[in-house]
């Protein structure tokens, strides 16, 4: 039987109320480009969307 919460719906949901946080921070409405993962307009907002990890544990 399918999940409760299949992740077609619960990726999108998750990603869009992260996206609220990152846009609360900066003070900023974000242009989000799903596609590349951008904050097209706050250049300022990458920080806080992802980091560089430690050599070894790279999310490829």
């Amino acid at each position: 039987s399918p999940t409760t919460c299949n992740f077609d719906y619960s990726g999108a949901l998750t990603e869009t109320v992260l996206l609220g946080n990152v846009a609360y921070r900066t003070g900023k409405a974000i242009e989000w480009d799903a596609e590349n993962l951008v904050a097209k307009n706050v250049p300022e907002a990458a920080k806080l969307i992802t980091k560089e990890y430690r050599a070894g544990w790279e999310v490829v």
